[in-house]
């Protein structure tokens, strides 16, 4: 019996899989980068342990910020909360290669509120351009998009029919704004939040271009940087190039790009590539 999730930093998505059944749940986003061990601890015993009820062998966590020694201090808290279980601990970009490539190689790109990508030869990650987070890189991500967005509006770039739809839709002054943004905890998901607003009104030039250039700048930035890029599959997993897949298979046509998978999750596919390798 195994318990698998995918940890961004807005929600995580767990799957259960047991002997009779099998469900699924969201808490909130556990990043060790972050938080500190009492408020995971804290996390996973409230909204998490009572629902699979200690009958666990293996827990399988992939996240945000599990990197170098996170991941370790990630593993133990996990075995404190959940007894007599073998626990491991990855980051979310091995999750995302494991759950678009399997065992192929391939290249793994994370778009959602935040951005990474990674070559993968078909067991593990071999490159990786670092994302930088929303400040200096993440580009194409929920975080970015929302970033420009916010930009353009309080710079008045945005055409005037835009402008009231953003003010009506969120009244925000720029007080505010620089507030969430440099003094509150998790600026990236306010900013990403604004992706929705973008989504909605995609058939409008501004949003349409604004999209379109933050994709093309990820692949720019990150994806040509990888050896024989051409040749390889290119997929991605994450809510924005879900919800703006059309943009990106454009992109990928008009570059003659491999566009593999594009899923909105990489859930399932993390489960099953455990019950295919479970010893």
């Amino acid at each position: 019996m195994i318990l698998v999730a995918d940890s961004g930093s807005t929600k995580t998505d767990w799957k259960f899989m047991g002997k009779n059944n099998s469900f699924l749940f969201q808490t909130s986003g556990i990043n060790p980068f972050y938080m500190s061990d009492d408020q995971i601890f804290t996390e996973l015993k409230d909204e998490v342990l009572s629902k699979v009820n200690n009958t666990l062998t293996k827990v399988y966590f992939y996240g945000a910020g599990v990197v170098g020694e996170q991941k370790t201090r990630m593993e133990h808290i996990l075995s404190s909360v959940f007894s007599d279980v073998q626990a491991f601990a990855e980051s979310d970009l091995l999750g995302a290669a494991r759950a678009l490539c399997g065992d192929q190689e391939g290249i793994a790109c994370i778009m959602g509120t935040g951005a990474n990508s990674c070559l993968y030869d078909g067991a593990k990650i071999v490159d990786n351009i670092p994302p930088l987070g929303f400040i200096q890189g993440d580009e194409g991500s929920g975080a970015v998009l929302g970033k420009q967005l916010i930009t353009m509006y309080l710079k008045r770039e945005l055409s005037d029919t835009l402008a009231e739809k953003f003010r009506k839709r969120y009244n925000l002054d720029t007080a505010n704004i620089l507030r969430k943004v440099y003094q509150e905890a998790f600026p990236n998901r306010f900013l990403a939040g604004f992706s929705k607003f973008i989504y909605e009104h995609i058939e409008d030039e501004q949003m349409y271009r604004l999209v379109y250039e933050s994709f093309n700048e990820f692949l720019e930035r990150n994806v040509y940087k990888y050896a024989n890029y051409q040749e390889m599959n290119i997929h991605f997993v994450g809510s924005v190039a879900y919800y703006f897949s059309d943009i990106l298979k454009s992109i990928f046509k008009e570059n003659n790009l491999k566009i593999g998978k594009i899923i909105k999750s990489p859930l399932n596919d993390l489960v099953n590539y455990h019950l295919k390798h479970i010893k």
